[in-house]
């Protein structure tokens, strides 16, 4: 009987406008308002949904997320939904503040939607899904065990700028023909377009962030065709292939854009794997910090370090939230979302949800990973979650390997405020050789 009163009910409409807002819960962007956030929105009593300051709808419960996720309704902010103004064909020859970010972005899987989403998705997974990435685990090794090897031993360093960025450059660019010094360079770049991802914009930042873009651009598309042409590079090679066998119209307002060249290409879809994956080896050692006890356990027993990486990354996920749109009235649960309402997924969150893990605070190698929402979910879920999360893995196996031990050399909570994501200006660490 209760099945069937719920199967009449009528749907009601969410008004979002009457929601509380994620300020009233401490969260204004960053890892520690989102942590504030984590300790208020879970207590008893709190709201099912929130809004942003923007009035968007703010989602950050397990069951919601990974329910909500899977609607087809719910869609990527394509490209001129994410850009307005900046893409039309009007513009003056002497482009905008901002058109350089624009025009990078408009090559993402993560603008795309439907028909165009599935076919990118496939070109990217066919290159970097869970098979093609497992056999590339031993370089991967190899270019950390490179890294720490030309690391000073008992110096203070930077493990965001001497560790995390080098090592996931060196991985991409090993992949897509490039120099070490374009790899590296290419990392930088990216770290500097970080206030493109801030909550409250400011006009120096995307001016540091735009000319960013264009540098960024230019050394990961230029190796990418350079490499096309030069062959001997099937990472490219095969890539360029099924991307133009990709014979769709561009539609800016909700399918996405065909990205024209295999370089273009890459360079909208490598920014997240050089910097979200980035911040995934700075989060991993960042959370490896805080509990030592597990790099022993991991030194004893060194066929853990994958688990011990997922609850890393669950603990200290990368990214705390992305921007989805209601492409059409989306009923769910009782619940009406009218079309055009903006969705915050803060996936980050969900991580943290007690419904779905219990103690969530707490590290435990044991803990099953299924439901972790660290990359996502559902049809637009982060294609490079292979990648990052064998990076951060190759870190750690390298670190064991070599019987380096890694400590705090000073403040250790330098985390960027305003920002959709977990991210540390900088991490200084002590590396030493443990005792034989």
């Amino acid at each position: 009987m209760a099945g069937q009163n719920r199967a009449n009910r009528t749907p009601v409409r969410l008004e979002v406008a009457d929601l509380p807002t994620l300020a009233d819960y401490g969260y204004e962007g960053g890892r520690v308002a989102f942590r504030q956030f984590c300790n208020r929105a879970f207590k008893p009593g709190a709201p099912r949904f929130l809004k942003s300051d923007t009035g968007a709808l703010a989602v950050f419960r397990h069951a919601d997320l990974r329910a909500m996720a899977a609607k087809p309704e719910l869609a990527a902010m394509a490209p001129n939904q994410l850009f307005p103004g900046l893409l039309t064909a009007e513009l003056p020859e002497e482009k905008p503040v901002g058109f350089a970010i624009a025009n990078l972005i408009k090559n993402q899987l993560f603008a795309s939607n439907g028909v165009l989403n599935a076919n990118l998705r496939k070109v990217l997974l066919t290159q970097i899904g869970p098979k093609p990435t497992a056999a590339r685990a031993e370089a991967a090794r190899e270019t950390a065990v490179h890294v720490l090897r030309g690391l000073p031993l008992g110096q203070s360093i930077d493990a965001v700028e001497r560790i995390a960025e080098p090592l996931i450059g060196l991985f991409w660019g090993a992949l897509i023909g490039m120099s070490e010094t374009e790899a590296l360079d290419a990392a930088v770049q990216a770290r500097k377009m970080t206030p493109m991802l801030f909550l409250q914009m400011e006009w120096e930042g995307i001016q540091q962030a735009d000319t960013a873009a264009k540098a960024y651009r230019a050394v990961v598309e230029g190796a990418g065709q350079r490499a096309l042409k030069t062959g001997g590079c099937p990472f490219v090679s095969n890539m360029a292939q099924d991307l133009a066998a990709i014979d769709m119209a561009d539609d800016l307002d909700y399918g996405g854009y065909v990205p024209k060249t295999v370089g273009a290409f890459l360079a909208g879809n490598l920014f997240d794997g050089f910097h979200t994956a980035a911040l995934a080896v700075a989060n991993t050692i960042r959370t490896l910090l805080d509990h030592p006890e597990v790099m022993t356990e991991l030194h004893a027993e060194p066929e853990r370090i994958s688990a011990a990486v997922a609850e890393c990354l669950r603990l200290e996920a990368p990214v705390i939230h992305l921007s989805r749109i209601v492409s059409a009235d989306l009923e769910y649960d009782d619940l009406v979302i009218p079309a055009g309402t903006k969705v915050l997924m803060m996936w980050a969150a969900a991580n943290r949800d007690p419904e779905a893990f219990s103690d969530p605070d707490r590290f435990d190698l044991t803990r099953p990973q299924q439901g972790v929402t660290t990359f996502g979910g559902g049809a637009h879920i982060c294609p490079g979650r292979f990648v990052a999360s064998l990076v951060a893995k190759s870190l750690v196996e390298a670190l064991v390997a070599e019987r380096v031990q890694i400590r705090a050399a000073g403040e250790i909570n330098d985390w960027i405020s305003n920002h959709a994501m977990c991210q540390l200006r900088h991490l200084p660490v002590i590396l030493e050789r443990m005792d034989t």
